[in-house]
Order: C-alpha cells, then sequence, then structure tokens
C-alpha cells in the first residue's frame, strides 16, 4: 500500500478535472464512514469491559412510551405520605 506522500504527489500531477474527482469519490468514503458510525453507538475501550459503562452511554439515546411511576411522581408521592391513621 502507498503512503500517504506518495499518494498526494500522484494527486498533484493530475489534471483539475481528475483531482475534483478524487475529491469527490474522497468525500463519499468519509460520508458512508459516518453513516456508519452513526448506526451503532461508539463504546469506549472501558465501557466494553464494564456492562453498565455500555448502558450509561446509551442514557437519553432511547424513549419509552411506557408509563411509570416518574411520570406523576407528585401524585404517588402525595398518596404514599398521605395520613391515613383516623384521627380520633
Amino acid at each position: 500500500m502507498a503512503s500517504t506522500k506518495t499518494i498526494i504527489e500522484e494527486i498533484r500531477q493530475l489534471s483539475a478535472r481528475d483531482r475534483r474527482v478524487v475529491i469527490k469519490q474522497l468525500e463519499q468514503l468519509k460520508t458512508e464512514s459516518t453513516t456508519v458510525a452513526k448506526r451503532r453507538p461508539a463504546t469506549s475501550g472501558k465501557a466494553k469491559n464494564r456492562p453498565y459503562a455500555a448502558l450509561l452511554e446509551l442514557a437519553g439515546a432511547a424513549h419509552s412510551n411506557e408509563v411509570d411511576v416518574s411520570t406523576d411522581k407528585y401524585r404517588h408521592l402525595a398518596a404514599a405520605y398521605a395520613d391515613t391513621h383516623d384521627a380520633t
């Protein structure tokens, strides 16, 4: 495989039209690699070894339509702290 320096020198010898073609193809490669990276969340080296860390990296990236206590926590807290004892 040619070194970067060699590739750049060869590109300099191309015509302006051919250089534009090379630039366009390189930009397409960049777009393709960015698209692949967006599909799969990146995990750091530490996260690969620790499952909980991987879950924390995903925090806020997903949404659930399920209703739980946190959706109306004040109503549930009021019921939990309500005085249910008779005053007699």
